[in-house]
């Protein structure tokens, strides 16, 4: 796996340098040990990256979607194939995005659609730019490789024949192909990545906090 040889400072996002390192990992392994609610977190990550691959459709249309554009939304479309393929194989059947087939799904599209509501507000009436896109990319980037990394760590762990390491190893590539596009077109772009970083990591919070609920009511309905 090919990792990040960008010289950007990541290390905050590392698993020892986040508070909710150890309760998502731990959730992770929970998830590993009841394979129906796995099934669903799967394939909440999978309306995930659907929401991603639509909303890089929606904001770039007009512009026109360049050949890296281009590459980033067929990588989303592919990782949200990977997640619902894996899901359905533990289904067994056809799984849509409603709230029965995910986990916190609702709240998923909200952290997605609130994040990306803050980044555009950020740059106000501006004329159409790269930016906004860029920006969401990036912050969505960062916390992708620092789950996924928890996320093979966990499935390695519980000798879980599901790997995602190709998915991360894109991941991966995506950032450092933002962090350079963004230092190059933004003087402005270690303010602006300290404000979005900060607006993820409340979202996410908030993300994290509705799928260990919805965990509690699968269980409840299990008993």
């Amino acid at each position: 796996m090919k990792r990040s040889t960008s010289p950007w400072p990541l290390s905050e996002l590392e698993p020892g340098g986040d508070h909710l390192a150890a309760s998502v990992k731990q959730r992770l392994g929970w998830f590993c040990r009841h394979p129906a609610a796995h099934m669903r977190f799967l394939n909440t990550l999978s309306l995930m990256e659907h929401v991603g691959s639509r909303k890089i459709m929606a904001s770039q249309a007009k512009q026109g979607l360049s050949g890296d554009t281009l590459r980033h939304l067929a990588e989303e479309t592919r990782h949200a194939y990977f997640f619902k393929h894996a899901a359905e194989k533990i289904a067994r059947r056809p799984l849509g995005y409603d709230a029965a087939e995910t986990i916190a799904g609702a709240a998923a599209r909200f952290y997605m659609g609130r994040l990306d509501a803050g980044i555009a507000r950020d740059f106000g009436a501006t004329r159409p730019s790269p930016l906004p896109y860029l920006y969401m990319s990036l912050i969505v980037e960062l916390r992708a490789v620092w789950f996924y990394r928890l996320y093979q760590e966990t499935l390695t762990e519980h000798e879980n024949a599901l790997s995602l390491r190709s998915v991360l190893a894109e991941e991966e590539l995506h950032l450092s192909a933002m962090l350079a596009h963004l230092t190059e077109m933004d003087s402005a772009c270690a303010a602006r990545v300290a404000r979005f970083r900060a607006l993820e990591q409340q979202r996410f919070g908030v993300l994290w906090n509705a799928v260990e609920a919805a965990c509690g009511r699968v269980l409840l309905a299990a008993e």
